[in-house]
């Protein structure tokens, strides 16, 4: 099985700092040297971001930082595991889980394509109410169909939306001690409920991208650049 790692930065919380990037990198590098880590990275400034929703029937664009939200994606990892026990172990040893959150959420599946290498690596986080998948499969053909047309332009990496089941969990530190807390979360009005992996020559392509995508008409798009793919 592949599980997504979504490493959230509280705002109100510190942050790791470059120990904790260090650490990360390190503990990134060891599993993929277990053959557990399939790609993952650290994202640029939440100050860099973008959203695309649609209104009107008209896409919209939001810059980042957004301050009603009062937790900020930081990164993410796709790791393979054999169970949903194996996934929260590797969790439990990653070093965000000290100073952040971590959300583990299984994959329905994950398409993957050859790295064309050209341009700047960007994250599309899929942000709804409700799942892709809860509302039928007509949202998610479309979103694939449009998925053959990045593959065309030579802009895709991968792609893949997240599953119910088996039940997501959040990694947290409090009072010392490491909890783990089962989803669904209260505190999340929308959830990721898949990603994309792209690359364009600027922010203001992948803007232009997120555009023509069909999420926005469901939901926000979040648009990350990437610093880095791990390990590196």
């Amino acid at each position: 099985m592949e599980f997504m790692f979504l490493f959230i930065a509280r705002r109100d919380a510190p942050h790791g700092g470059p120990d904790g990037l260090a650490a990360m990198k390190a503990y990134s590098g060891e599993l993929a040297s277990r053959g557990k880590l399939r790609v993952g990275a650290p994202l640029r400034p939440e100050s860099e971001a973008a959203r695309v929703t649609v209104r009107g029937g008209k896409p919209v664009v939001t810059d980042g930082p957004y301050a009603e939200s009062k937790e900020v994606l930081a990164g993410f990892w796709i790791v393979d595991a054999a169970s949903r026990e194996e996934a929260l172990e590797l969790a439990r040893g990653c070093p965000h889980a000290r100073h952040g959150i971590v959300e583990v959420h299984p994959l329905e599946f994950r398409m993957a394509a050859p790295d064309p290498g050209q341009g700047l690596p960007f994250l599309y986080a899929f942000r709804a109410e409700t799942r892709i998948q809860d509302e039928g499969r007509a949202k998610l053909r479309e979103m694939l169909d449009f998925t053959v047309t990045l593959k065309q332009e030579g802009r895709f990496l991968e792609t893949g939306p997240l599953a119910p089941a088996p039940l997501p969990a959040r990694l947290e530190t409090k009072g010392g001690k490491l909890l783990v807390t089962d989803g669904p979360f209260a505190e999340s009005r929308e959830i990721v409920g898949g990603y994309a992996l792209l690359r364009a020559a600027s922010r203001a392509e992948a803007i232009e991208i997120a555009k023509r995508y069909p999420h926005p008409k469901w939901g926000p798009l979040e648009l990350r650049e990437i610093q880095f793919f791990d390990p590196t």
